[in-house]
């Protein structure tokens, strides 16, 4: 079965009917965790001075961390479902960021100027689109010469068991089938976010593996969180009893990664990073 998020005009749609589980995951202003945000800003070179793009921002990941290393510049948050750019734009309101701009458009054709952006920063979109060579060209296209672009991308399912873990979990619970969704790794493998930056035409393309081993305790609401993206459309109606219920059996599929008294959650993610010729 084709995955819809992968056909560009079911994607709208699909995470439209998405948007009711990213908002409950987003349900606390400030990021819950911003270390592989902390590395993109990094890599990309961001300064309180630019004008940054982030593209598929979603509900402000990492818009909202750019905005607040942000001085002088401005931070354009762009996705293609204004529901969740209006949960990035309540984020902003309640953490008094004045420096975060809201578009809504479409990563296959930005809605921008040629040359308006200092840098542009994705986290996890680039997987999605039929077109990522194209979507990396759109990138270019808005840069400024010299500018710097960075993608951030899952890596390998098997490397990332959160996924099969709450798809697990929600089998158990509910008794069907969730297959994961392995378009959002399709680009883990090493070489590929290189490889599409060098053919969209960025005079410099590098590509480098990120990996954090995340700590959670059995209270934190990191699995209800991850829940709620997976399964939006099954979630509205539970009571917190079985809430309750569906996160032991999540926290059950992971448990050979309970240690003591906390989870250690391996994380791994590629960054991909563009540098435009001067």
């Amino acid at each position: 079965m084709t995955d819809p998020a992968s056909d560009t005009e079911n994607r709208t749609d699909y995470w439209k009917n998405r948007s009711p589980g990213w908002t409950e995951a987003a349900s606390g202003a400030k990021p819950s965790n911003d270390t592989f945000n902390l590395r993109l800003i990094e890599e990309v070179g961001i300064s309180p001075d630019m004008d940054v793009l982030d593209i598929a921002s979603g509900t402000g990941d990492p818009a909202i961390t750019i905005a607040g290393k942000i001085e002088t510049g401005s931070v354009t948050a762009c996705d293609m479902t204004p529901t969740m750019l209006a949960v990035a734009a309540a984020r902003a309101a309640k953490l008094s960021i004045d420096n975060l701009r809201i578009t809504a458009g479409n990563m296959t054709a930005l809605p921008f100027c040629d040359s308006t952006f200092d840098a542009v920063t994705s986290r996890n979109g680039l997987m999605f689109p039929n077109d990522k060579i194209g979507c990396a060209r759109e990138v270019l296209r808005v840069l400024k010469p010299g500018g710097t672009a960075g993608w951030m991308v899952w890596g390998p399912i098997d490397a990332n068991p959160t996924f099969s873990s709450v798809n697990a979990g929600l089998k158990k619970f509910f008794g069907e089938n969730f297959p994961p969704r392995l378009i959002r790794h399709n680009l883990g493998a090493p070489g590929l976010l290189a490889d599409i930056i060098t053919q969209a035409g960025f005079a410099k393309a590098e590509e480098i593996e990120l990996k954090q081993e995340r700590l959670i305790k059995k209270d934190n609401d990191y699995f209800r969180r991850a829940v709620a993206r997976t399964a939006p459309h099954r979630i509205g109606t539970l009571s917190e009893a079985e809430w309750t219920a569906l996160l032991d059996d999540v926290q059950n599929a992971c448990a050979d990664y309970w240690d003591g008294d906390i989870y250690r959650i391996p994380i791994v993610a590629r960054l991909g990073i563009g540098t435009t010729e001067i």
